[in-house]
């Protein structure tokens, strides 16, 4: 009897086991579900790249959001060598804390830098071999596994650059035009002045025949270094310098009063049109944020819409300044805006301040196509004309635009008329004139004999395989 009893007792038990382990086994899955995920880690360069030069630019960022990375390395091979360039371990989650992930999401490795500091570049091909890792418990415990090969060529031989016209005088604040020519496997030339690039065009019937306008900004110092530039795929960079002379400029200082009858005019209507600023809660205090960080948005954007002017000449013969106008500001005046006698801002007015009559009909300065036809910040109505190789004219301060974005149009046509949108005080035409984004007086491109001089016999010259003064 009693021995039955226990019998009985033991079988009872053995399905409360059974589910006891069940239910452990399944609350121990769920709790570590995260580390049987099946995702590898992921490789990620900052370029798409098939030669590298002999000091590389290039990283990549190596990511894992899932468990975490355990392991990394990148090395080099090249011939019958294998250079380790990076090599990392990062720790997981402890035995007692099984069921977390990894902390190492993510790991950036600068490869140019890598490759520089270890190894002697030699021309020829190569591959990168990149490794990686995470915490999951795929595999036997091993993790997730990425391996990946990029193969490509080093290339450590810059382009060949010779520069062709041989004097160039420069005003501060104005523009020139290099000719050079440049050998096949350059991907950018240009010139570089100061902090500014200016890219080449073609020039003429030889592929490799080039030409850049750039401008000597009227607010860089009078040393700024001058000099064309080749770079190709592989980051190999060509320098040439070339004969320059720059006459520096003294612009003028001017003060602007502002009352509170100007500010309660034009504040609320550029806010109106201007959603990325915020009311400071004074007119004054409203103005200086307009005035200052709506101004570089502005001329921030007129830079970037310079990116698509197109690669050849627009415009035909001399630029034309406003019919009847008369001159009110000049280029680059420096301005310091008083208010209550006091000393509140200080900005420079980049372009000519021309006035007629009201609602003056305001005609293009040359062929070209619209950029832009809208309200523009600081300028109000505005319109920007292309007129190619980067030369872009602006029109500010218009009472109405009668062209659209898109539209051709040819010299002295009708786009608008003047007006006091924007931060204008009475009605006039602001005309602005940038190459490349960079603000340059427009009074030598309304000067005929200048742009022949220095724009049109360089590039004709050029084209007949002349050396070009």
């Amino acid at each position: 009897m009693n021995r039955s009893t226990e019998t009985s007792r033991g079988i009872g038990l053995l399905p409360v086991l059974l589910l006891l382990l069940i239910f452990l086994l399944i609350s121990g899955f769920a709790v570590s579900f995260r580390r049987w995920e099946g995702q590898p880690p992921t490789v990620r360069f900052d370029r798409d790249f098939k030669s590298l030069g002999r000091k590389p630019a290039l990283s990549l960022v190596i990511e894992d959001a899932g468990n975490g990375l355990s392991r990394v390395s990148v090395a080099l091979k090249q011939k019958d060598q294998a250079v380790p360039l990076a090599e990392e371990s990062y720790p997981g989650p402890s035995i007692v804390t099984f069921w977390q992930t990894g902390n190492q999401k993510a790991t950036a490795v600068d490869v140019g830098k890598l490759i520089a500091e270890k190894y002697k570049v030699q021309d020829g091909p190569a591959s990168l071999v990149i490794s990686a890792s995470d915490h999951s418990w795929r595999g036997f415990f091993g993790g997730n596994q990425t391996q990946q090969q990029r193969d490509f060529v080093f290339d450590i031989y810059p382009p060949r650059l010779e520069v062709l016209s041989s004097q160039h005088y420069i005003n501060q604040g104005g523009s020139e035009c290099v000719v050079y020519r440049v050998s096949a496997d350059a991907e950018i030339s240009g010139v570089q002045a100061g902090p500014n690039f200016f890219p080449g065009y073609p020039a003429g019937g030889d592929p490799n025949l080039r030409f850049a306008l750039f401008a000597f900004a009227y607010n860089i110092p009078e040393n700024s270094s001058l000099k064309a530039m080749a770079r190709d795929g592989a980051g190999n960079e060509a320098v040439a310098g070339f004969w320059n002379k720059v006459f520096p400029k003294k612009f003028r200082s001017r003060q602007i009063p502002l009352d509170d009858g100007f500010l309660q005019k034009v504040v609320p209507d550029v806010m109106s049109h201007s959603p990325a600023i915020q009311d400071q809660g004074e007119l004054i205090k409203t103005f200086l944020e307009i005035n200052s960080k709506l101004r570089r948005a502005n001329h921030d954007q007129i830079a970037e819409l310079s990116k698509k002017s197109a690669p050849r000449f627009l415009w035909d013969g001399a630029f034309l300044q406003l019919s009847n106008s008369q001159v009110e500001s000049l280029f680059a005046d420096h301005r310091t805006y008083l208010y209550q006698g006091k000393e509140v801002d200080r900005q420079d007015h980049i372009g000519f301040d021309l006035s007629v009559t009201q609602q003056y009909p305001i005609e293009a300065a040359n062929d070209g196509v619209v950029l832009l036809a809208d309200y523009f910040g600081i300028y109000g109505n505005t319109v920007l004309i292309d007129h190619g190789c980067g030369l872009v004219s602006l029109y500010g301060h218009l009472s109405s635009i009668a062209v659209q974005t898109g539209q051709q149009v040819t010299k002295k046509d009708v786009i608008g008329r003047s007006g006091a949108t924007g931060l204008a005080g009475g009605d006039h035409l602001h005309f602005g004139f940038f190459l490349h984004g960079v603000p340059v007086n427009p009074t030598e491109w309304w000067d005929a004999k200048w742009i022949k001089d220095h724009v049109l016999d360089r590039m004709k010259g050029a084209s007949q395989g002349l050396k070009i003064n």
